[in-house]
């Protein structure tokens, strides 16, 4: 995940530093919306991580070394503080 994250920091600069890649049907995002987090994700980042922002991004790479590129939409977290990333991943990962 950590090459993951590197890329999608380069391919999309705008999110900051502060950024967590989510797995493919994370627990973490809505069940009937994918582009949104879970309620009960939401509701917590609301009051204990402010500054929580979900996004789905495309990020092209190579999964192995040697593989052809492929393009893949992530669901992507981004904060706006080290504080809030921590606790975030601290709860929720």
């Amino acid at each position: 995940m950590i090459d993951i994250v590197k890329v999608l920091r380069e391919q999309h600069p705008d999110l900051g530093p502060y950024v967590l890649a989510l797995r493919e049907r994370s627990g973490l995002v809505a069940p009937d919306d994918p582009d949104a987090l879970a309620p009960e994700v939401r509701d917590w980042a609301a009051t204990e991580a402010p500054s929580t922002a979900f996004s789905r991004r495309d990020v092209t790479y190579a999964p192995f070394p040697g593989w052809p590129e492929e393009t893949r939409t992530l669901g992507v977290v981004a904060f706006g503080s080290a504080a809030d990333l921590a606790r975030f991943a601290t709860r929720w990962t």
